[in-house]
């Protein structure tokens, strides 16, 4: 039994030590968005299931675990292109200050929306929630979107850039 203890806990230590190299002192950010996401699975079948209209079903849960399986690929995504523009900088001798800024600003992207999501699935469920975390959540998603929007520039003429990837 120890042996197994040992070796799981070699295996996760060297998972993390692995992550930590590419997300450095992001990893904490990385490591929390990821408990967010699966409390926001458990919240949410939890409002399911304290619902008199609603009752869990394994496809609904299913679809939420897609969307995380897909915010997980948003996140891979953008550590691709913050480790493609890192590459291209270094090539053209640019000075870049952090090698995952488009990934820290995903990361915090996510955690606060998937905090904010958290907080409705209990607010479904009857549960009363402090009105300062949720206007603390919402002013967070706000400076998020402003600072992200402040260290890119581009878009349209009128430096709209929510419209330049279209889907």
């Amino acid at each position: 039994m120890n042996d197994i203890k040992a070796t799981l806990t070699g295996i996760v230590t060297a998972i993390y030590i692995w992550v930590s190299a590419y997300f450095g002192v992001f990893t904490p950010l990385l490591v929390l968005t990821l408990v967010a996401m699966f409390c926001d699975l458990v919240t949410r079948i939890y409002a399911a299931g304290s619902s008199d209209t609603e009752k869990v079903e394994s496809k609904k849960v299913m679809l939420g675990i897609y969307r995380k399986l897909g915010m997980c690929m948003l996140i891979f995504l953008t550590l691709i292109l913050d480790s493609g523009l890192t590459v291209i900088a270094q090539t053209l001798g640019i000075n870049v200050a952090t090698k995952i800024i488009f990934t820290a600003f995903t990361l915090a992207w996510i955690f606060v929306r998937e905090l904010i999501s958290n907080l409705e699935n209990l607010a479904l469920a009857g549960i009363d929630l402090p009105k300062f975390i949720v206007k603390a959540l919402n002013i967070a998603r706000d400076k998020i979107d402003s600072a992200a929007d402040l260290n890119v520039q581009g878009g349209n003429k009128d430096g709209d850039t929510t419209k330049t990837i279209n889907h």
